[in-house]
């Protein structure tokens, strides 16, 4: 109950900042430099394109969508920065409502489906400029709102990702589940695709960063443990002549579990408009 208490409380002091505030500083769509527009990106073996991007005169996203269509986000902007982003697939049309705080950051994102009830938030917290924690909660019948998904975040000194740790509450039936990342061996090119390092995409919408990045540039090693299962890939990129990304390769290899020792090849392939 203190957590509903104050997460109300909370939403309706930004709500009424961000009606208030008129944001006149345009943001670059998904923190990338201008003119670094990502139309496509594939990952082979998944539906094509698993991401997809389109952009307004301003380099500005007015289209995202996720696993060859599965979402279809409409991006709409007050003053440069998100103000919505709505999916229009014709069996869901929620809107994810940004509400950002005196500083400009985005603070929380609000779920509201077609009957304009709000059932889920996204709320963060930060140290500086960096993304400390984000958190994601869901309605629960006339309990309130409880915590589903924690992430929480730690950097290097360039400001880039080393580790993700996400907690999983227990539900009925469901135990509590942790697990750990860790992006290391940083390159100097320049990450187009960090937005992916926070989405669920089986079970959650896909939600743009605003005003902050979680790798500026791309790791080439990354291991995760979780559960009894652990993995380790290495990875190796090929570059355009602006240092983006045209393909990621890597080979990952199972550390624990019941398939450890085991290898298969990984890759992505990116493109540009």
């Amino acid at each position: 109950m203190r957590y509903n208490r104050a997460l109300h409380i909370t939403i309706l002091v930004l709500f009424l900042f961000s009606c208030k505030k008129n944001h006149t500083s345009p943001v670059p769509p998904l923190g990338s430099p201008p003119k670094i527009l990502l139309k496509d990106l594939i990952l082979p073996g998944l539906p094509s394109p698993y991401y997809h991007f389109e952009y307004n005169t301003d380099s500005l996203v007015t289209k995202a969508e996720f696993d060859s269509g599965l979402t279809s986000y409409d991006v709409l902007y007050n003053g440069g920065k998100i103000s919505e982003m709505r999916n229009n697939i014709i069996v869901n049309h929620d809107t994810l409502r940004y509400i950002y705080d005196n500083a400009g950051k985005v603070a929380i994102i609000v779920f509201i489906n077609d009957a304009n009830v709000t059932y889920r938030h996204v709320l963060f917290s930060y140290d500086g400029n960096l993304v400390k924690e984000i958190i994601w909660d869901h309605k629960e019948g006339n309990v309130g709102f409880l915590i589903d998904r924690t992430l929480t975040f730690t950097y290097y000194p360039d400001g880039n990702v080393k580790t993700v740790f996400e907690r999983r509450p227990a539900t009925t039936g469901v135990p509590e589940t942790t697990s750990a990342w860790e992006y290391s061996q940083y390159d100097n090119g320049i990450n187009v695709d960090d937005f992916d390092l926070t989405h669920d995409g089986i079970h959650d919408h896909l939600f743009l960063f605003q005003g902050f990045r979680l790798q500026k540039n791309n790791p080439k090693k990354e291991t995760f443990t979780g559960g009894t299962i652990g993995y380790s890939v290495d990875y190796t990129y090929t570059y355009n002549s602006d240092h983006t990304p045209s393909l990621k390769a890597g080979t990952l290899v199972y550390t624990a579990g019941p398939d450890a020792g085991k290898t298969f090849q990984v890759s992505a392939i990116y493109s540009y408009y």
